[in-house]
């Protein structure tokens, strides 16, 4: 009976054995591997916001080198129902926001873009993969990563799936809401680790040729109402011409008092290049600049603004993002 027993447990050790072996979590050790050998690389493909009805479609490109002061990285967001491209990049200089449409460069200094996670970042999905919380499932397309997930700018996001292909190159990436609604999603058509990019490629501009856009909003559209008040009332609605510049002002009162600003931002005459003071606010598709009490931010072609001594940073960028999916009169 003994020797039974001893036969039995030993079948069950080793199938335990076997199942640890087998787990296709050694994908974080392989992605890990690829990750230390990668100097350099450039993604391309597609990406898709969505917000309540509204939804973004941008053309991306994502790049990377790594340099001996400072590793170096460049995102180009092309909308493509506006035709609008914004970049930003960093290099030794500090960090660039590229607005081609109003003819401008902004200047920053901070720790961009591995101050907060981003999802078409090889970088940030590392983390999600070494993650201890990441569900690992292996199938025939290669490799599907779950694991939930914090974006301080984008609190609805809280769960992400990542598929690699057997080779560890990224293929798509989704990321869900708490309705298990998909809010963002990026699909790769281009993936070359190791490329390196041209030597100009991390340089920022100082003149833009591209042409400038037109906003499809114009001034007697303004002035838009955000959906995300955090339980404030509009308290007052005004104008004033600063300058030549018609601005609408909105007064919200309530456990959180904040106060929106917004106009018609026209394009520049030529290249400008601005020093930014204060930090950048990312929040994938719309960048904003953020200096103690106040937060900036120019979407096709208006630029809001929230003033709060009540809102954090990332709740003043909540009411600039939802301003584009809550336009009423």
């Amino acid at each position: 009976m003994k020797k039974k027993i001893i036969a039995v447990s030993g079948i069950v050790i080793l199938a335990v054995a076997l199942c640890f072996a087998l787990k296709p979590k050694s994908f974080e050790k392989q992605f890990t591997k690829v990750m230390e050998n990668t100097n350099s690389y450039i993604l391309k493909g597609d990406m898709e916001i969505t917000k309540g009805e509204d939804i973004k479609t941008y053309a991306l490109e994502v790049g990377y080198q790594k340099s001996e002061a400072n590793d170096y990285f460049k995102v180009s967001l092309l909308d493509k129902e506006l035709n609008q491209e914004q970049i930003i990049l960093r290099n030794d200089e500090g960090v660039f926001v590229i607005t081609p449409a109003l003819n401008q460069v902004f200047k920053f200094e901070g720790e961009w873009p591995l101050n907060s996670p981003k999802p078409y970042l090889l970088q940030s999905m590392a983390e999600f993969v070494n993650d201890e919380k990441a569900e690992v499932v292996k199938n025939e397309e290669g490799y599907l990563i779950t694991t939930p997930v914090v974006y301080p700018n984008n609190k609805n996001y809280i769960k992400q799936e990542m598929m690699f292909d057997k080779d560890a190159n990224i293929k798509w990436v989704q990321i869900y809401n708490q309705d298990e609604n998909v809010e963002l999603k990026i699909v790769f058509n281009s993936v070359e680790y190791g490329k390196e990019p041209s030597a100009d490629y991390f340089v920022a501009p100082t003149s833009l040729e591209k042409p400038t856009a037109v906003s499809q909003i114009s001034d007697a559209d303004l002035p838009l109402y955000p959906s995300a008040v955090y339980d404030a009332q509009l308290s007052s609605k005004s104008e004033m011409n600063a300058n030549g510049v018609q601005k609408h002002i909105l007064e919200f009162s309530g456990e959180k008092n904040f106060t929106v600003v917004e106009s018609v931002r026209s394009s520049a005459q030529s290249t400008q290049t601005v020093i930014m003071p204060g930090k950048i606010i990312d929040a994938l598709d719309v960048f904003g600049f953020y200096d103690g009490n106040r937060l900036s931010a120019v979407y096709n072609g208006i630029e809001f603004t929230v003033f709060s001594d009540d809102l954090a940073p990332e709740e003043m960028m909540n009411v600039i993002n939802s301003m584009r999916v809550a336009v009423m009169k």
